[in-house]
Formats: structure tokens, C-alpha cells, sequence
């Protein structure tokens, strides 16, 4: 059977790149090459045999759609924030070093402690999911109008129940008088 330069043969079956599993396994093997993982497990992942592995080392279609899909990541931010999130899982592991070090300056122990709650507690991150809300006030009771107020959920959710925005109410004018000697004729 020949196969398409547009497909892979993975756990034994040729896949079309266009569809889900292909495209998977190009962003699987984008990942790789960008070193989140290497080609071992890539290989162990989609069983890939050794011969099928030449094969997709060799495929120019395959080859295509990786540097299409490292673009892609690259321009959206994934590939960077996928890279970091490898790096910062060492991150408690560090700071418990930190913390736990006698010989550091209290300063540093402190800091190491606070930035360990904050990555233990997450909830506390999207504090805006707990109700926060944006409010402002303009008070305008100085040129004798009154006080308008805007409050909003900072979080957008279908549920929020927007309360309505109050009206501008203008105070009523005073007549003006005339000075004596300037009246209308």
C-alpha cells in the first residue's frame, strides 16, 4: 500500500494529517521539538514503530505542518506560556530551599514564604470569581447636581445582574434677575 506524503502511520494506522488525530500528533511533535518532551516519548505515545519513525522524519508534508503549527504557537503566546509552566514546576522546589535555608537572609526566607502561599492557595489568583466589583462615583454636588454611580461585577458571567445605570438628573436653572438700570425696554 503507498502511503500519502500527507499522512503518518501511528499505532499501526495510516492518519490523514488534516484530521483530529493528525493534527494532534503535529502539535505533539511541534511540543516535542520545542522540547517539552522528547521524540521517545513522542514515539512511545503514538507507538511508533522504528521503520514508521524514518518514514515521518522524512515526510515533507509532516515537516510543513510542524513549522506551520510552530508559528502559530509562537505568534499566540502557547509555545512561551507552555515553556514556562515546564519551568515553573520547579518553582516550589526552590522556594521550600529558600525558606528552609538558616544561613538566608530573613528578608529573602519571608518573601519565599509568601510567594509559596500564593502558589498554594490559587483561588486567591482570580479574585475577581469571588464577587469583586468595579465601582465608581462622580460626584457632581458641587455644581448642584448629585452623585452618579456605576457598579460592575469584574467578572463577566451570563448570570451577572447588571444594575441599572442611574440617570443624570440636572438641577433646575435659577431665573436670572436683572440689575436695575439694564432692564428690557
Amino acid at each position: 500500500m503507498a502511503m500519502s506524503e500527507a499522512t503518518v502511520i501511528l499505532r499501526g494506522v495510516e492518519v490523514e494529517l488534516s484530521s483530529d488525530i493528525g493534527h494532534q500528533f503535529v502539535v505533539d511533535c511541534t511540543r516535542a521539538a520545542e522540547g517539552l518532551f522528547g521524540d521517545k516519548e513522542l514515539a512511545e505515545i503514538y507507538e511508533i514503530s522504528p521503520a514508521d519513525w524514518q518514514n515521518i522524519v522524512k515526510n515533507a508534508a509532516l515537516g510543513r505542518a510542524i513549522r506551520a503549527e510552530r508559528d502559530r504557537r509562537v505568534l499566540n503566546g502557547t509555545a512561551v506560556r507552555e515553556a514556562a509552566s515546564r519551568h515553573f514546576i520547579k518553582a516550589p522546589t526552590i522556594l521550600d530551599r529558600i525558606m528552609s535555608d538558616e544561613q538566608a537572609n530573613m528578608r529573602h526566607r519571608v518573601d519565599a514564604i509568601k510567594e509559596m502561599r500564593a502558589i498554594a492557595t490559587p483561588e486567591k489568583q482570580n479574585s475577581a470569581a469571588q464577587g469583586d466589583r468595579f465601582v465608581i462615583k462622580i460626584d457632581l454636588t458641587a455644581g448642584g447636581g448629585g452623585v452618579e454611580t456605576y457598579n460592575k461585577s469584574i467578572a463577566i458571567t451570563p448570570d451577572d445582574d447588571l444594575p441599572e445605570q442611574p440617570e443624570l438628573t440636572a438641577p433646575e436653572r435659577p431665573k436670572l434677575t436683572l440689575l436695575k438700570g439694564f432692564e428690557d425696554d
